[in-house]
């Protein structure tokens, strides 16, 4: 069961082991990331303040790609006690705001997050945040997608967190 408490583990610094498939934007031609390439690359996460009397949360994520971008941002997470669930959003130096909030809560120690992004094209994608694996010291986060609403996904971005001492 989801509670206020459940992020607190972004309170502490992580280091970052991130496979990402190479692919331009989803939004373009999300189909491409079938086919594509894994690339590795690190980074650092957490250092999280909380807001409201813990109801928000803000965290923060520093990477660069292999290619030499830099990648900088946040996530602003909000608790709603009434559901039990958390709505989140991410903003980045790379792209335009998109306040359209992932939802989902934590469950057996599995939190799932989901949205649906629009392409380009006018297609809607189902987009899925799961954490998962959790130890003391060591969790992971993955990202998929699916083109039909849920039966079938394809992950493109999984990252390996541990805790920095």
């Amino acid at each position: 069961m989801s509670d206020i408490t459940d992020f607190d583990f972004f309170l502490h610094t992580w280091d970052v082991v991130n496979k990402r498939k190479k692919v331009n934007s989803l939004y373009e031609n999300p189909e491409d990331n079938q086919e594509a390439e894994w690339e590795e690359f690190t980074g650092v996460s957490g250092m999280g303040t909380k807001y409201c009397d813990g109801r928000v949360m803000v965290d923060h994520y520093e990477g660069m790609f292999p290619s030499g971008q830099v990648v900088k941002g946040v996530n602003v997470r909000a608790y709603n006690p009434e559901t039990g669930e958390w709505s989140f959003i991410w903003l980045d130096n790379r792209q335009a705001p998109d306040f359209e909030p992932l939802v989902g809560k934590f469950e057996n120690g599995v939190g799932r997050f989901d949205s649906f992004i629009t392409t380009n094209d006018g297609r809607r994608v189902l987009v899925c945040f799961q954490l998962d694996q959790f130890t003391e010291n060591s969790f992971r986060w993955q990202q998929s997608f699916s083109m039909d609403d849920g039966k079938t996904w394809d992950v493109n971005w999984i990252m390996e967190s541990t805790r920095r001492q």
